[in-house]
């Protein structure tokens, strides 16, 4: 589970920014529509940025509008060639080592956590974001690493929703908007579907609600393409931040780890895997 003070205090913090141009030749700068997927999420497109993308980002082209995290949780994230999915450029996370939550104190701030962020527009009934990530190890025993989040700064529709990495290589849902389920995590003993370290994995998240309006929904994690999790009674918010990075809210001491993303493309419609 996580605490949304710190993290959410940072997220709150955002200035408008632009929606982001696309990375290369293929990938053009769109001006969103109101792209639907008619499948409902259950069928993959081609794994190229569709017409109606909000992100379409391969990071070669440095911080492209990426704002960085406001206040430093012992973690840094970068934009460089160390390691690539394709092109030039990657996101680079590294969080510290030795950094430990417990015991609890207050004002203690102990959370190895790093994410780029842009604003997108406001959250309607779907939204898909995939990304290429390459963990250095899987996230220590006890805890979850955080790859993407969808927030609302809002002081009247505060509060925003994660998905997690296992260390079983699952995926957990972190939802800290105010309604629906808290914390949610759908057992599943093997993990059939899940994101082993040292490869490149395609990741996708999907969330859904049935109205812009509707309170609840719900959303899905893919792996290379295959269904993971639908994890319901997620509570929704009017999003319009979208954060991608790695760390641990909730770190107990064998923080340390490293982590790349490439090729992320975030929609209105289920990208698929290249």
């Amino acid at each position: 589970m996580r605490s949304t003070s710190a993290l959410a205090l940072m997220m709150a913090s955002l200035a408008v920014g632009a929606l982001s141009a696309c990375g290369d030749g293929d990938k053009k700068d769109n001006t969103p529509d109101a792209g639907t997927n008619p499948d409902g999420g259950t069928s993959s497109g081609n794994g190229k940025c569709p017409a109606s993308a909000y992100i379409c980002e391969n990071f070669d082209n440095g911080d492209n509008g990426w704002r960085q995290p406001d206040d430093f949780h012992f973690a840094t994230v970068t934009i460089d060639g160390s390691r690539t999915r394709s092109g030039s450029g990657a996101v680079h996370v590294v969080t510290e080592a030795g950094h430990n939550e417990e015991p609890f104190e207050p004002g203690k701030d102990e959370q190895t956590i790093a994410h780029l962020r842009k604003d997108i527009p406001q959250f309607g009934t779907k939204l898909y974001a995939r990304a290429y990530v390459y963990l250095s190890r899987s996230s220590p025993p006890g805890v979850m690493g955080t790859y993407f989040i969808l927030f609302s700064p809002k002081d009247n529709d505060f509060g925003g929703i994660e998905l997690q990495g296992l260390p079983n290589g699952g995926f957990a849902l972190d939802n800290w908007t105010g309604r629906g389920t808290g914390w949610n995590y759908q057992d599943q003993d093997p993990v059939v579907v899940k994101v082993s370290p040292n490869r490149w994995t395609c990741i996708e998240w999907g969330v859904e609600r049935d109205s812009a309006t509707a309170e609840t929904g719900h959303a899905m994690a893919w792996a290379d393409g295959k269904l993971a999790y639908d994890f319901p009674n997620v509570g929704m918010r009017p999003f319009t931040n979208f954060a991608v990075g790695y760390g641990f809210v909730h770190p107990k001491g064998d923080s340390e780890s490293e982590t790349w993303i490439d090729d992320l493309v975030v929609a209105p419609e289920r990208i698929g895997c290249e």
